[in-house]
């Protein structure tokens, strides 16, 4: 599915997960992490939200070796003064790619944990700014970052403020909780409702069953429809479906009905009788008599000499 494709990184540039109270999403966010370390990439933490041992718990050995914590979450103001974690001043451009450029060279995943602590204390402005630069600024310097991933607490914000990080996003991702228990899951099942913006313009949208898997690993448990019917593989889809069922008119035809239709001259249709008589050919022949008026002027010789020029 399309979420799958996303955390096997189908989409550079920034991907949002987006959760609310009702259904949180960096179980999510975490399955994301551990797709990027597996293929090799660097994984750069920007956590302000949990702690750093809260973050790390349940991933593999071969995971947390991939992971650059960068801990904003004891001392995100700097009171402390030993300026050893991330501070709130620290989030600009310059700053972050000096501090991403000195940790790792190859192909690297940022993982904000969360925007929305960042949306909630610096100017929204800003903020944009830093996320629609990063990857730039870091090429710039020598150090390709595949994509951002970051994890926005939708109920947070205002509707313009989301609308705005929607439309910087490569691809935006809503948790929402499942309405009803679906086969394959474990019990923590929910459904991601997709925005995929490709390159050429075409937008994508799906709706889809997933949930996690220990070692945070994600798996795709169907497709949803419009009209709710999961699309998995085992899903049980109706063949055919009849568009004139459950109608408070009736669509159909008697056989009586059919025949009074067919039975009715349509405007543009001539019957036998009319055909033969307008094809009928008549067998005197007409004349034209031209009588020319006294001034009319029959000298074909001169046509203009009536005019008084």
């Amino acid at each position: 599915g399309m979420l799958a494709e996303l955390a096997a990184g189908e989409a550079e540039g920034l991907v949002l997960i987006q959760d609310s109270v009702s259904c949180e999403g960096r179980t999510l966010l975490k399955s994301f992490v551990a797709a990027s370390a597996q293929r090799g990439e660097s994984v750069h933490v920007l956590g302000f939200d949990i702690p750093e041992e809260e973050f790390k718990t349940g991933f593999p050995a071969a995971v947390t070796s991939q992971l650059l914590y960068h801990d904003a979450f004891w001392d995100p103001l700097g009171w402390t003064g030993q300026g050893r974690g991330l501070t709130l001043g620290d989030f600009t451009t310059s700053e972050l790619v000096a501090r991403l450029t000195s940790a790792t060279q190859g192909p690297s995943t940022v993982v904000l944990d969360s925007v929305s602590w960042l949306l909630l204390r610096l100017p929204f402005p800003l903020t944009c700014q830093v996320l629609a630069q990063l990857s730039r600024r870091a090429q710039a310097a020598g150090l390709k970052i595949t994509r951002i991933v970051a994890l926005l607490h939708g109920d947070l914000h205002q509707p313009g403020q989301l609308e705005a990080l929607h439309a910087l996003a490569r691809a935006v991702v809503k948790v929402v909780p499942a309405p009803e228990a679906v086969p394959g899951g474990d019990g923590a099942t929910r459904i991601a409702v997709t925005l995929y913006k490709k390159r050429g313009g075409k937008v994508l949208q799906k709706k889809e069953y997933f949930t996690v898997l220990p070692n945070w690993i994600l798996t795709c448990l169907g497709e949803l429809s419009r009209d709710g019917i999961s699309r998995g593989e085992d899903a049980q889809v109706p063949a055919t479906a009849d568009p004139a069922a459950n109608l408070t008119f009736n669509l159909r035809l008697s056989e009586a009905e059919r025949q009074a239709k067919e039975a009715v001259p349509l405007p543009y249709q001539f019957s036998e009788e009319k055909k033969s008589s307008l094809l009928h050919t008549s067998t005197s022949q007409g004349k034209i008599y031209y009588e020319p008026d006294a001034a009319d002027d029959i000298d074909e010789e001169d046509p203009d000499d009536d005019l008084d020029v």
